[in-house]
């Protein structure tokens, strides 16, 4: 019985990928070792939207091509392709992002050894998960907006959704495992669409709250052309749904924004943002926001401060600006230095602490409904768990309220994690 072990590098879906793998392989009598060693083939699935990412993938597989059968699988397939059998000769396949459900036939003949078809893609419920209390599934894959920086739809394909009963089957099945939780993804989820039924995502987001077991539901990344009345309607108004919203600016310029190909205006991203807001008080809006993009002025940069400022972000995740190979961007120069992009990336970190202790403050002595999974990583006799808003808590319990659902009073904040007191 062969042994295989699964190397992951990126985002959620990338783990939602390497779940797909290990469950096809499981099924087909394949051994999921937890360490490389043990292993015959070790498939490493890759990211490519950042060349940070890319980096560290290139180092592990330079290590692992010296002893094992190594598999290269993801967005670094698709976008390096024969650049990845040149670089590694030994490399038994190489397989792109529409064959993870073809693993199985891979490994058993992987000539010839790049397998890159866009024709193939099917899902099964053959996800291999671990035991726990959350767990994570996507729902659509692909992007058709072509952003200026953004390799994602040369890797990932156009956008494409997954047919709405398979969904729902697959989420009873997590409800069936003792999942409490899901996290629907998608590289712009709220574009989700069921060709079938036409069954937008506000009308999914109704149908996952049907099913018996699954007790909240949460969603990533939106994109904000598409976080349409409807859709914030789904959301304050379906209890299951969560109070938080990851829905990325990138930048507050409007020239920017047009130079990106993002189509919205920062107007439109506000009016959102106070929408969400208006409809569901107490709601979570999170962000990403690119520094230093090419031709950005400083004029430009404060437009994204004033921005941060006005909508008050519970968290941002911030980036400087780095050509990707085969984006629009690459040909407009990477001309703000890198020191300017390191002050600008800085300057808006420290605003967005001092917004996120400001918020932290305000929930001093109030009482929230926490999901506790399971015991604290670094708090010795502390239970973990997150509010509806995704925020962390951490509280004093015993090990059998993991799964549970409990009112807590915030008594105090250790940084961003909240500690708790039970109210039951």
């Amino acid at each position: 019985m062969k042994k295989v072990f699964i190397k992951t590098f990126g985002c959620q879906m990338n783990v939602y990928d390497s779940e797909r793998m290990a469950g096809e392989l499981s099924a087909a009598g394949y051994t999921l070792v937890p360490v490389e060693k043990e292993a015959d083939f070790v498939v490493v699935n890759t990211c490519s939207v950042r060349a940070h990412a890319e980096d560290r993938a290139v180092s592990y597989i330079g290590a692992a091509v010296k002893n094992k059968k190594v598999i290269v699988a993801g967005c670094m397939a698709e976008r390096m392709k024969d650049e990845l059998i040149k670089k590694f000769p030994s490399l038994y396949a190489v397989v792109g992002t529409f064959n993870f459900s073809n693993i199985t036939d891979i490994l058993a003949n992987p000539k010839p050894r790049l397998h890159l078809d866009r024709s193939g893609e099917h899902y099964t419920n053959n996800v291999k998960r671990g035991a726990g209390i959350r767990g994570s599934m996507t729902i659509m894959q692909g992007c058709d907006n072509f952003c200026a920086y953004c390799i994602v739809p040369y890797v990932r394909g156009r956008e494409r959704s997954r047919d709405i009963n398979g969904i729902i089957g697959e989420l009873k099945d997590m409800a069936a495992g003792g999942f409490k939780e899901v996290l629907l993804l998608g590289q712009n989820v709220n574009s989700y669409l069921d060709s079938g039924t036409k069954t937008d995502f506000a009308g999914l987001l109704r149908r996952a709250a049907s099913v018996d077991g699954i007790e909240r539901i949460r969603f990533m990344t939106s994109h904000p052309k598409d976080l349409s009345d409807g859709l914030i309607d789904a959301i304050s108004t379906v209890d299951k749904v969560c109070g938080h919203v990851h829905l990325p600016l990138q930048s507050g310029s409007d020239r920017i924004l047009e130079k990106m190909r993002r189509n919205y205006t920062a107007a439109w991203y506000k009016s959102r943002v106070e929408k969400l807001r208006k409809s569901m008080p107490g709601i979570s809006v999170t962000t990403d926001i690119l520094v230093g993009f090419p031709g950005e002025t400083q004029e430009d940069f404060m437009e994204t401060v004033k921005v941060v400022e006005e909508c008050r972000f519970d968290a941002a995740y911030i980036f400087k600006y780095s050509v990707r190979k085969g984006t629009l961007a690459e040909g407009f120069g990477d001309d703000v230095p890198d020191k300017e992009k390191l002050m600008r990336l800085n300057y808006v970190l420290e605003l967005e602490k001092k917004i996120g202790e400001d918020i932290t403050k305000s929930l001093m002595d109030k009482v929230q409904e926490v999901l506790f999974y399971g015991p604290a990583m670094k708090q010795s006799g502390m239970m973990e768990g997150t509010t509806r808003a995704n925020r962390k808590v951490i509280m004093e319990c015993g090990v059998g309220t993991a799964g549970s659902i409990k009112r807590v009073k915030i008594t105090g904040a250790s940084g961003a994690i909240l500690i708790g007191e039970n109210q039951e």
